[in-house]
């Protein structure tokens, strides 16, 4: 699976939503993402963005969760800080409230996209 930096930020984003700073993904509710979510959400524990665990049944994941760090809001603190344009921050954030479902059209969002982007190739 390729790392998707754009899935990365919006759980990170996701994560800073939610009032507790934490997520849980059951395979009942996403079961074409979860596995996806989870290798993502397991990328950003290796960075310390956020930690995690998780329960597995019958050699197949079943539920996981994460909770955003202080490395995490401090990155998000961050990112907010260098972007010029933080209208672009605040329509990712928007785009993330409209659905409660993790579906396709929300992570190759044009925004997410630009803005993840904009992340990665600054321009000078």
């Amino acid at each position: 699976m390729k790392r998707n930096k754009a899935l990365m930020v919006q759980i990170l984003l996701r994560l800073e939503e939610n009032e507790k700073s934490q997520i849980l993904i059951n395979r009942e509710d996403e079961p074409e993402m979860i596995d996806t979510l989870y290798f993502h959400v397991k990328l950003l524990g290796e960075a310390g963005y956020v930690t995690y665990d998780r329960v597995f049944a019958d050699n197949k994941l079943k539920v996981f969760w994460a909770r955003l760090t202080n490395k995490g809001y401090d990155y998000l603190e961050q990112v907010e800080a260098e972007q010029e344009d933080t209208s672009k921050l605040a329509e990712a954030k928007g785009l993330l409230t409209k659905g409660t479902q993790w579906t396709m059209t929300n992570i190759v969002s044009p925004i997410i996209v630009e803005y993840t982007n904009s992340l990665i190739f600054p321009s000078k």
